[in-house]
Formats: C-alpha cells, sequence, structure tokens
C-alpha cells in the first residue's frame, strides 16, 4: 500500500511546495524558469555539500536544475488534467502519516524492550543452519611478519629459528622490527591476504597457489629482510570462518528479535486496548 501512495503523495507536496516558492519575494541568480516560477541559486546552493570539487559542485547543481524543471513540467501538466477530487490527496496523506507513526511506536517500543545480547551457542546455531550465506570472496589468512634491516647481526640463525617456531626468535624480531622495522603479530585472527600484499614484497599472479605452496617466507627488498609464516589459511569461494562470520550474524539475530518483539508489542498494546474498553468492535 505504501509503494502505492508514493507517487501521488510526491505530487502532492512538491505541488505544495511549488505554490509556496511562487509567493515568496526572492532575489539572486536564477538558474531556469518554468510557467512563470523561477528557480534561484539559493533554492538549490543549501543541498550542494561544501567538502565536493568545484567540478562536482557545478554537476550536480546541473542535476538539480533539471530535477526542477522536470517536476514543474509534470505538476503543471497535472494541475491541468487532473479533476479537483484526483488533486485531493489529503486521505492519503493522511493514511501515509499514519503508517508511518505505527512503524514509529512499534519500532521505539520494541528497540526499549529488546535483548541485543546473544550467547556463542545461539550464534553458531544460526551459522550452521545457513552456512551457505557465508561464503568467502576473497582470500584469508593468519599471518605473523617482520620487516627487520638486513644489516640485522645473526640475521641467518634468526631465520633458522623463525621457521622453527621458537619463542625466542619472535622475541628478538619483535623488538628488532619495532625499533628498524615492521611486523605484524597476531597469529589468530584472520586477515585479508590483499591487505597483507600491502605490506609485504610478495608478487604473485595466482594467489591460491602461492597459499598452497608456501608457509615461511623470506623476501629481500631494499635494505629490509622479511619474514613471513602462513599459519593458515582460507580461498576465497570457500566457507567464512566462524569468527569472521560472527560479526555478520549478530546484525542478523537483532533484527529478527526485533521483528519478534514487534509483533509481540502490538499484540499487547491490542489486548491493553480491549481489556480497559478503550476499544469495541459493535
Amino acid at each position: 500500500m505504501l509503494k502505492n501512495l508514493v507517487f501521488p503523495i510526491l505530487l502532492t507536496l512538491l505541488f505544495a511546495f511549488a505554490c509556496k516558492q511562487a509567493t515568496e519575494v526572492k532575489s539572486g541568480k536564477v538558474l531556469a524558469e518554468a510557467y512563470g516560477e523561477k528557480l534561484y541559486l539559493s533554492d538549490v546552493s543549501v543541498e550542494v555539500p561544501e567538502d565536493i570539487s568545484y567540478e562536482d559542485s557545478v554537476f550536480l547543481v546541473q542535476e538539480l536544475v533539471n530535477l526542477w524543471v522536470e517536476k514543474r513540467v509534470l505538476l503543471n501538466e497535472a494541475d491541468k488534467t487532473l479533476t479537483a477530487s484526483e488533486k485531493d490527496k489529503s486521505k492519503e496523506l493522511e493514511e501515509f502519516k499514519n503508517d508511518l507513526l505505527i512503524f514509529e511506536v512499534l519500532d521505539k517500543l520494541s528497540e526499549s524492550s529488546i535483548d541485543t545480547s546473544f550467547t556463542d551457542v545461539e550464534i553458531e546455531e544460526y551459522y550452521n543452519d545457513n552456512i551457505e550465506d557465508f561464503e568467502l570472496v576473497q582470500n584469508i589468512i593468519k599471518v605473523m611478519f617482520y620487516k627487520v634491516p638486513t644489516y640485522t647481526p645473526t640475521l641467518n640463525q634468526l631465520w633458522s629459528e623463525f621457521k622453527k617456531d621458537f619463542k625466542s626468535a619472535h622475541e628478538k624480531l619483535t623488538a628488532i622490527s619495532e625499533a628498524k622495522g615492521n611486523n605484524y603479530t597476531d597469529r589468530y585472527n584472520w586477515v585479508l591476504f590483499d591487505d597483507i600484499l600491502k605490506e609485504v614484497p610478495i608478487n604473485t599472479y595466482n594467489q591460491e597457489h602461492f597459499l598452497s605452496n608456501n608457509k615461511d617466507i623470506r623476501l629481500k627488498d631494499g635494505d629490509y629482510t622479511y619474514f613471513i609464516k602462513i599459519i593458515d589459511f582460507k580461498t576465497r569461494n570457500g566457507v567464512k570462518p566462524f569468527e569472521l562470520a560472527k560479526e555478520d550474524i549478530i546484525p542478523v539475530l537483532k533484527l529478527k528479535r526485533q521483528k519478534e518483539m514487534i509483533k509481540e508489542v502490538e499484540t499487547n498494546l491490542i489486548k491493553q486496548a480491549y481489556s480497559k474498553n478503550k476499544v469495541r468492535i459493535y
């Protein structure tokens, strides 16, 4: 029903706005004129963001002018063609207003009543029941890397210990890279492989092949050497891990719970109205 009301409502509002504009005394640069009504620069300048380029602002003003002209043409035709009763949309406007008010009050009451906390069991159950919705669109990895100066003493020894995943090697590399390089040491969280490629000089035309055939990688780039350890990976078109999917699931569960709460609130309000004899059906 709401969709069917949109066009007549817009026409009515635009017609009212046009009448209002016609009665106002304005001055300044005239951008367009239609059926005796003028569009001034001051009318559209308020709709142009201040933080856009000159070229974009000129384009936007042109679009606003074209839209204004098109609306005036249609409104003029509506004024000539439609009867007085056809142009009277007060009933539709009132119904539209009522629908909006009902939506707003139910949304507000349900929002204040809903419990937005979810257990891991609830989230994982949704994940397992809808596993087909969590397809990976990018390659992701669990990774650690260190960027250290190539002239670092005992670099070969550190590389040997790094490949064996010695804790002492990670501690030394962390200290060196924080002082004179860069690192990423969170081995437990998934990250986009593309983001890692922005930080390390890996060149590959086939990410999936590279990830499948590399684990410990040593690269030299200028004055720096990179130690990279790929701990785990998942390729695109696979299933997104639960740890990542969890962030997407919570809003879905919240929306589902709110829909249920809206129905509950609506039912309770109607029951209360009947119980207090505020409504009767004859």
